[in-house]
């Protein structure tokens, strides 16, 4: 593995689903991971192209482990039912690239996982690239549009499909609830990595401006190409 370059991981990786990681972020999250080994944590994964990235980074250094947390469809114990399972399909790749030893998802939320961390134990990379709102607070409610999207059947409670406009979880959600749950956790001289950073994600943008260019906590080592990386101080 230590031979494998990152164009011979992203011909494979490039097949799974990830509409807004292209070929150049990812080699910036392959080369950031690789330079900065030991806990990562991901908090968004989907079907698991940065889980790969990140995952086969930590393979290449020899060093470190990553922990992804998603829910995965999971809604507070209601699994969203739909066509496709992205849950199986992150399992799937990651066994199919044999990295279960350095790769342990959490099927949750951000802000549950983030009180449920050990308090003892700091990250080394932090990559967020879940909620991308800014904060949202209360009910889950799906467009219709997204219904028929996505093929969303239902929620999966106690054992019975319940339709999707008869069941509205009710959490705390957004990119402003990822930083300040997890980016305290970041050991000094640690990094952080805020994806989608543009104007169709103007909750993104705002977590990065508030927190991080306005703060002195934090030394900017890049803010353009949709991705922030940050060290902190």
């Amino acid at each position: 593995m230590a031979n494998t370059t990152f164009n011979d991981i992203w011909k494979r990786a490039q097949h799974i689903s990830s509409p807004y990681m292209p070929k150049e972020h990812a080699e910036i999250l392959y080369r950031t991971a690789f330079q900065n080994p030991g806990t990562i944590v991901e908090i968004g994964s989907w079907h698991g192209r940065s889980s790969i990235i990140l995952g086969n980074a930590i393979k290449s250094s020899g060093v470190g482990h990553l922990y992804c947390f998603d829910h995965w469809n999971l809604i507070e114990g209601a699994e969203c039912i739909m066509d496709q399972d992205i849950w199986k399909s992150w399992n799937d790749h990651i066994a199919d690239w044999q990295l279960q030893k350095v790769v342990t998802p959490f099927r949750a939320y951000s802000q549950k996982s983030a009180k449920q961390w050990p308090s003892d134990k700091t990250i080394d990379l932090l990559f967020i690239d879940g909620w991308h709102e800014y904060f949202e607070s209360g009910p889950l409610v799906i467009p219709p549009e997204d219904i028929q999207k996505y093929g969303i059947k239902g929620w999966l409670k106690n054992g019975e499909i319940i339709p999707p406009e008869d069941h509205q979880p009710i959490f705390d959600r957004g990119a402003k609830v990822d930083f300040d749950m997890w980016a305290p956790k970041i050991r000094r001289g640690g990094v952080l990595i805020l994806h989608d950073l543009h104007s169709d994600f103007p909750g993104v943008l705002k977590v990065w401006q508030e927190e991080i260019e306005s703060s002195k906590e934090w030394t900017i080592k890049q803010s353009d190409n949709q991705i922030g990386i940050a060290e902190k101080l």
